[in-house]
């Protein structure tokens, strides 16, 4: 026989293939071949993975006792099954069926697991692997440090912790009571659809943007076209309404069921919501543009989730204003705080993210914004974002600000004499379209030092306690620090940071910090080290809501 692919990991069951007899019958033979045969591939760089119906203890004990545990990573061992097993080990350890090798004496199994792996080669003993040890496809790279175990090693723990996060997540969710609603009647939401479709980046799987009112006339006529469908996704929990937080069209012809458009707010980010609706849509077609936050397969089964009506939603909300800076995750902060929220986080220009956490948005002359001939053509904040924020903060009676991305270097003065901050992979995409020369032309790069962008940091601190009313505390977020040991730079970057901005609340009247590290467990963060899961939100939110007036 012939080994069609190259071979990066052997898939083994135990009974009557790794070792003679069952484990959970008898006592079981071990195969000296099969543990020499295990060692040789890793030897070779090919990992070795566990795929068996037994109990996982009894498994841990007899691998042990024969020194092989330590050999085999990510090894499945329950009753479910194994062809679902073994397609997780493939994706937690970020390979493709074809370079598989799975092992096992019964037939039905290995035509279960073939058939739900498609490129899977199935092998009926280990002598058949052995029998093509001189393949080309099975050499490996040389590797006696057993440097390539260790790597999987590394991945499955990731996979194990990202597992039980989702357990912890699932349960916080679960006792969130969540529900959702579908209003088919969306001419009355025209307005807030075409804001979700316009601003909402991470969560909108199609970014058909309604960038003119040409555009936006279309999509209005084509709500009542024949094959169309469309509705609007409205959410609560036990915390408080978040409103229409999403929108679907499909179009069913005789060929085909696709999704023409399909977004969610990033207020609802990890919630499980735009997959909860897939599921409930039958899974339409759909042209997934990326980037996006999430995928649409993420759970494998979502029970946190069901229908209500927006009779059942009991208003929880305090009266009082909030106005949240920063990146996205503020929008799930915000739906935890209590309160009537303005959020001024990421939005779009032209299907491109522009960030408002810009210390411009504070510091510059409103006038001159609304003169700069430049300013509409660029996905940085415009006039009507500054006036917005401003008239909020004027109502606010609480305002809570991220401003770590102003430290970032990516500045840029234009010829209208303004300087405004980009996001990077803003200014990636502009400098690769067709608009790249002229922005060459009307915007040049300023090489701001760590103290000036320091001090753009001051001055928006000093502006904020400048524009709100009098008792209305500016709450600023300090940094996590945490999970950042493989980046020392940025982790002393974040301290050095978070020092400036306590040495600042103590300088500016009415700036104070909350220290996301002292009130979030560690659990609840992402192993980027910026991200949390929901829960992680909620711990910070009950620290926030004991700041407000």
């Amino acid at each position: 026989m012939m080994i069609a692919s190259e071979v990066k990991l052997v898939v083994w069951d135990l009974d009557d293939t790794f070792w003679q007899g069952t484990l959970s019958e008898e006592t079981i033979v071990p195969i000296a071949g099969n543990t020499d045969l295990v060692r040789l591939l890793a030897a070779r760089g090919i990992v070795s993975s566990i795929c068996s119906k037994n109990e996982r203890h009894a498994v841990e004990v007899q691998l042990k006792t024969l020194e092989m545990w330590d050999y085999f990573v990510l090894p499945s061992v329950s009753f479910a099954s194994k062809g679902r097993a073994i397609a997780e080990v493939i994706e937690a350890l970020q390979l493709r069926p074809e370079n598989v090798v799975f092992l096992d004496d019964n037939p039905s199994v290995r035509a279960e697991a073939a058939y739900t792996c498609p490129g899977l080669q199935c092998l009926a003993s280990p002598d058949e692997l052995r029998a093509v040890l001189d393949d080309p496809q099975l050499q490996g790279k040389p590797d006696p440090e057993l440097s390539r175990l260790a790597q999987y090693r590394q991945l499955a723990e990731r996979f194990d912790r990202r597992q039980n996060h989702a357990a912890s997540d699932a349960d916080f969710l679960r006792q969130s009571e969540i529900r959702i609603e579908i209003d088919y009647a969306v001419e009355n939401h025209i307005d807030r659809i075409v804001e979700l479709i316009n601003r909402s980046n991470q969560l909108n799987f199609t970014k058909r943007r309604l960038l003119d009112a040409a555009a936006k006339a279309r999509f209005v006529e084509e709500l009542s076209l024949f094959g169309f469908k469309a509705g609007v996704v409205r959410a609560w929990d036990k915390y408080g309404d978040y409103g229409v937080v999403g929108f679907f069209m499909t179009l069913a012809t005789l060929r085909e069921y696709r999704l023409e458009h399909f977004v969610f707010s990033c207020r609802i980010m990890n919630m499980g919501i735009e997959q909860y609706v897939y599921e409930y849509l039958k899974k339409p077609a759909i042209d997934v543009a990326q980037p996006v936050a999430n995928g649409l397969a993420d759970h494998p089964r979502i029970d946190w989730i069901h229908f209500g009506t927006g009779a059942e939603v009991v208003d929880r909300l305090h009266d009082r204003q909030l106005v949240l800076i920063g990146g996205c995750d503020m929008l799930q902060l915000s739906t935890y705080c209590g309160g009537r929220s303005s959020e001024f986080t990421n939005r779009t220009h032209r299907g491109i993210i522009k960030r408002l956490d810009d210390p411009f948005i504070l510091l510059d002359d409103s006038e001159a914004v609304a003169a700069s001939p430049l300013r509409g053509e660029i996905p940085a904040f415009d006039f009507e974002d500054l006036i917005e924020l401003r008239d909020a903060l004027a109502q606010a009676d609480a305002v809570v600000v991220s401003l770590y991305r102003m430290m970032e270097i990516n500045y840029f003065r234009g010829r209208d004499g303004l300087t405004v901050r980009f996001d990077e992979d803003a200014v990636t995409q502009i400098l690769a379209s067709d608009r790249g020369l002229w922005f060459v032309r009307n915007f040049g790069f300023l090489e701001f030092s760590h103290e000036q962008r320091q001090e753009l940091v001051r001055l928006s601190l000093v502006r904020l306690a400048e524009l709100t009313q009098p008792g209305c505390p500016v709450i600023v977020l300090l940094e996590n620090t945490r999970k950042l040991e493989a980046n020392p730079n940025e982790k002393a970057l974040r301290e050095i940071y978070n020092q400036f901005l306590v040495d600042q609340s103590r300088a500016i009247d009415r700036v104070e910090c909350i220290d996301v590290n002292a009130v979030t467990k560690v659990d609840w963060l992402f192993d980027d080290g910026f991200h949390m899961s929901r829960q992680g939100y909620f711990e910070l939110a009950q620290a926030v809501r004991t700041r407000l007036p």
